[in-house]
């Protein structure tokens, strides 16, 4: 199952590479598979896109100021854990996997980028550049 999915995934995002609805240039990165298999939330002009497996329409889930990037399912499928630099820097922030209202966790000078969740969806880990390269935060 998760080959096929991940078969589909690459097979979506050549077609959109290859063929674009219109004449402007796409660009899309860091596609995540949801844990069930049913969507795919990837960047697309510095925002968060969801777009479901079996095709459709992608509606974004972000419109920050500044990027968003290295989204993140949780292994519940309940939420994405994203990187996005709002004040020069990057942070770390959460959001309903569905949309809604998305929560900064990290504040700090140093930049900050998602890397994954722990098993029980308690604790994301991400890499940082303040005192060492691993980091975590703990969600509940």
């Amino acid at each position: 199952m998760r080959k096929l999915c991940i078969t589909l995934l690459v097979n979506i995002l050549a077609l959109a590479a290859v063929y674009p609805s219109d004449s402007h240039s796409y660009f899309l990165s860091s596609p995540v598979l949801s844990p069930d298999g049913e969507a795919i939330v990837f960047t697309y002009e510095n925002d968060l896109w969801k777009v479901s497996t079996s095709g459709g329409v992608a509606y974004r889930l972000t419109a920050l100021e500044g990027n968003e990037s290295l989204p993140r399912f949780s292994p519940d499928g309940k939420w994405i854990a994203f990187t996005a630099s709002q004040n020069g820097r990057d942070n770390v922030y959460v959001m309903p996997a569905d949309g809604g209202e998305i929560k900064q966790l990290t504040f700090h000078d140093a930049s900050d980028h998602v890397d994954s969740w722990s098993w029980d969806s308690k604790n994301i880990y991400f890499s940082s550049d303040r005192y060492n390269i691993y980091s975590s935060y703990k969600i509940s």
